[in-house]
């Protein structure tokens, strides 16, 4: 992704949505590959993780719809969910978020 957050760029991913086929929903195959994508992104260095999601599930893993919301994205709304990963990192005034181009053109 292209993230910049007050004016500074910043190091971000997004975590496309996941979906598991419903008969094997509730066999922790979702969190298990969530917390997989997490750890990879911590491991690379990564200070910010988006999610375009159910806020339901995204918040279980830290995901906070409010962080996402000054940041000016195709996909802003309800669903647009940020998590922060670096500690020296505060939720942005302002910002902007463009997804990888193959999510642009859909």
């Amino acid at each position: 992704m292209e993230v910049e957050a007050d004016g500074q760029p910043v190091d971000a991913l997004g975590l496309a949505p996941v979906a598991v086929v419903p008969e094997r929903q509730g066999n922790g195959i979702g969190s298990a590959l969530i917390e997989a994508g997490v750890a990879e992104a911590r491991r690379l260095g990564t200070e910010v993780i988006f999610v375009l999601g159910d806020t339901r599930l995204y918040r279980r893993f830290g995901f906070e719809g409010t962080a996402a919301k000054p940041f000016a994205c195709r996909y802003a709304g309800p669903h647009l969910q940020v998590l922060l990963l670096n500690d020296a990192m505060t939720p942005a005034q302002s910002g902007r978020a463009s997804y990888a181009p193959a999510f642009e053109a859909l």
